[in-house]
């Protein structure tokens, strides 16, 4: 580069060193700030997308879906969907050097309501998602007892708990999951009863979120040296933990034993594809907002493959050491591993369960819930990143304020909204938010990016971008999924899921206690009409700026026409963009030609690190 080269006079010096200054110090490119160095970017992305759906939700979808026939429409899902869209989302931010607002309104004024709209769900998850690590901090501190609590029927925590119905159920874990941590209601219009120790847990989870996010990547990125690596040696341990349980090797060959002929139903294929779409927190905003903050000479094809391969086999690891764990709770008569559901009904009942009749629980709890709230709080965190970013970098809401002052008003409010999670209530209103806030809306905005970038801005735009960046154009494979492919398999999983959910209405798990007909603690009914307008009032909330910012900016283009032809017309050529400009603009970290052979394609070069 300029300034490593020789002087050969006294008198270039001054020049020389003035361009080697703004070479080394990003921040003078950058004022929004910059990752410290490759790891951290790449530990934040990891942390984003790995989350506790690979540890509750994909391996209950490898038993029920054929064990390990499962991972063929897994991979080929991962291949055609997973690993294309995070290229894509990746591409765009590094290349753009924006959060999702702009990212999207520099390919065409009209698309900036893809950015706004994943703000819309990343405030929506934002919102329930942090209850869900709340509770696992309820259960981290009550797991610091020789006795576990979630394991017997006595007063707990001030609570007196139904000793009888207790008995008669036969499932203290489950009994306590929903009398005590829960305390639910009779259904989703009662919210009647409310945990105040819960909220405490809502609002330490909310501190710890905010701690990690107020200075911007600056702070996250050294957060997630903890948050993202910490989780594994969790996994490892439980692990080798849960291999020398007795029933474990039952347990897994539940998890692993192939039944190929599952291979036909269209279920497993839509579930496959939805957890990789999911898992990989594509659609969020918040890895645009991440690959936003690396130097733009980084092959972000290379991190885009990492990033998916490692957040895919944590869930298949995750997996045997589940399904170990499970296979001992059977072998102690507690359950059926074939009556065991997924979600937190896994992670709160089934696990914790098995967890309680371990020698030690305490221990092996401690470990099980420490592992959980750090899984939870990157996703969180990362989420939280990606909203605010487009808020104060993109939309410019608050130019005046510190970043640090936003963020914390951001984490107060949703901290406010969120107290309802807490009510008797709360569990239904979760189910609701996660039903419809994130199904539709994602897979539509996931859609909406696919198209802008295959058919207006256009694939050979994007791989002339993409090979500005890191030196050599991506694959044709990687293009044509982003044209027809990616589009091809969102909009399938699209019908398929707005069909079902206007064919049956969705239905939710209600606490009834023990009744005197039965002894079962929950029944599964309808999902009340208000709840289902609930959601979707939510969807259209989320998915309305789109439509709205193509009708407010109408006017930007010159034929009215001349967008929507360059999206339905596939015979159209690429609309033209001066790319020259796009490649060098005021502000952006460019290096010359001859820096692609310094390292700038392996990761952030010596001369890009803080």
């Amino acid at each position: 580069m300029a300034g490593h080269k020789k002087l050969e006079n006294e008198d270039e010096k001054p020049k020389d060193l003035e361009v080697c200054e703004i070479v080394v110090k990003p921040k003078d490119v950058d004022e929004r700030g910059a990752w410290g160095n490759k790891v951290e970017y790449l530990l934040a992305c990891i942390g984003l997308a790995v989350g506790l759906g690979n540890v509750w939700r994909f391996p209950y979808l490898c038993h029920k879906h054929g064990g390990g026939a499962f991972l063929v429409p897994y991979f080929i899902c991962l291949i055609f969907e997973g690993v294309p869209l995070m290229y894509l989302e990746m591409a765009v931010g590094q290349f753009f050097r924006s959060g999702s607002v702009n990212c999207w309104g520099k390919i065409h004024p009209m698309l900036r309501g893809i950015g706004v709209g994943c703000v819309c769900v990343s405030m929506l998850l934002c919102l329930y998602y942090v209850i869900i690590i709340a509770r696992c901090f309820l259960y981290f501190f009550n797991s610091f007892t020789a006795s576990l609590p979630f394991n017997v029927c006595a007063d707990v925590a001030g609570k007196l708990l139904n000793e009888t119905c207790c008995e008669r159920s036969n499932d203290r874990a489950n009994y306590y999951y929903w009398n005590n941590v829960l305390q639910a209601s009779s259904g989703f219009n009662d919210i009647s009863n409310f945990n105040w120790a819960l909220l405490g847990c809502l609002a330490l989870s909310w501190v710890i979120c905010y701690i990690c996010v107020f200075k911007g990547v600056e702070s996250s990125g050294k957060a997630v040296y903890f948050t993202a690596t910490f989780p594994y040696l969790c996994l490892v341990i439980l692990f080798f933990r849960g291999v020398t349980l007795p029933g474990a090797v039952d347990g897994i060959l539940v998890y692993v034993k192939p039944d190929f002929a599952r291979l036909l139903d269209g279920q497993v294929w839509l579930d496959a594809a939805t957890q990789i779409f999911f898992s990989l927190s594509l659609g969020f905003g918040a890895l645009v907002a991440f690959a936003s903050y690396v130097p733009y000479k980084n092959n972000v094809g290379r991190d885009a493959i990492i990033v998916s391969l490692v957040n895919c086999g944590t869930s298949i690891f995750a997996g045997f050491v589940i399904y170990s764990i499970l296979g001992y709770r059977q072998n102690q008569g507690i359950g059926n591993i074939e009556d065991v559901s997924s979600g937190s009904g896994l992670a709160f009942v089934a696990i914790s369960e098995a967890v309680s009749k371990m020698n030690a629980p305490y221990v092996w709890a401690i470990l099980f819930f420490t592992m959980l709230i750090l899984l939870g709080l990157d996703s969180e965190f990362g989420t939280l990143e990606g909203a605010v970013t487009p808020l104060i970098v993109d939309m410019k809401l608050f130019p005046t304020v510190r970043k640090e002052i936003v963020s914390a008003v951001f984490a107060g409010v949703l901290f406010v909204l969120g107290i309802g999670f807490c009510s008797g209530g709360g569990e239904y209103m979760i189910i609701v938010f996660d039903t419809y806030g994130m199904n539709i809306p994602i897979l539509i905005l996931a859609l909406s990016e696919c198209l802008a970038v295959g058919w207006v801005f256009g694939t050979d735009n994007m791989s002339a971008a993409i090979e500005d960046m890191q030196g050599h154009k991506p694959s044709k494979f990687f293009t044509i999924c982003w044209k027809y492919i990616s589009p091809f398999l969102l909009i399938v999983i699209f019908i398929v899921t707005f069909v079902q959910n206007m064919m049956k209405s969705p239905q939710y798990p209600t606490y009834i206690g023990c009744d005197e007909d039965s002894a079962d603690l929950v029944k599964v009914v309808e999902l009340p009409l208000s709840a289902q307008l609930i959601g979707w009032v939510i969807v259209v909330c989320a998915v309305f700026p789109i439509p709205l910012y193509m009708f407010l900016n109408r006017k930007s283009e010159p034929n009215k026409m001349e967008f929507l032809k360059s999206i339905l017309n596939s015979v159209k050529k690429d609309r033209h963009y001066d790319m020259e400009t796009l490649y060098h603009r005021p502000g952006q970290s460019v290096m010359s030609n001859g820096d692609h052979k310094n390292g700038g394609l392996n990761g952030f070069s010596d001369n890009e690190r803080l």
